[in-house]
């Protein structure tokens, strides 16, 4: 399977339909439009800074992304007759030969649509997609107080260990004896 084409239908906690589906350069209006709705504090716990709009090169990365080494789902749902992306998961494969089957990922969950599983559906995705690519662990660094995404990744069903590094808790997710996607998404620019 060629990730760029991967797409899912899902359902929330409350049942809301949505879709799972690999992000595209198109995207960056989608981005634009879900970064609008964050609040200061979402920012700051995705992107550990304060920060006002997402800038053009910001937004050429965050979209235009090989799906080898960098891996990014989006999670749609239908908002005012419109579908939004309202969250955004992201794997990027470490560098350095012993870390090749290692990958950070990264969410992002509008405010509003927090706390009903959209990180979760978006981890469980990438979770499948990861053994495919060689991955068998994912880290994460959170900070303290982001308790519903450490929450996340307890409830994920994968084996997690967290220890505290230089004030953010430095989270890993062995994806071991979890069945992988066939994947054919190597190589490329996005």
């Amino acid at each position: 399977m060629d990730i760029r084409s991967y797409e899912a239908q899902v359902r929330l906690r409350d049942g809301t339909p949505g879709r799972i589906r690999a992000i595209r350069p198109s995207d960056k209006d989608g981005l634009r439009w879900g970064f609008s709705q964050l609040s200061a504090e979402a920012i700051y716990h995705r992107f550990f800074q304060s920060k006002r709009e997402l800038s053009d090169p910001e937004l050429a990365y965050l979209t235009e992304v090989d799906f080898a080494d960098h891996v990014a789902l989006v999670l749609e749902l239908e908002v005012d007759g419109v579908m939004r992306i309202v969250g955004v998961g992201r794997l990027v494969r470490l560098q350095g030969p012993s870390r090749a089957n290692r990958a950070e990922v990264a969410f992002t969950v509008g405010d509003e649509f927090q706390g009903r599983g959209v990180g979760t559906q978006l981890l469980d995705h990438l979770a499948r997609l990861g053994p495919g690519l060689g991955i068998t662990q994912f880290e994460a660094e959170v900070l303290a107080d982001n308790r519903q995404m450490l929450e996340v990744f307890e409830h994920s069903g994968l084996a997690v260990s967290e220890r505290v590094r230089e004030g953010l808790i430095h989270v890993e997710l062995g994806l071991g004896g979890r069945p992988g996607l066939e994947t054919g998404g190597g190589g490329g620019g996005g």
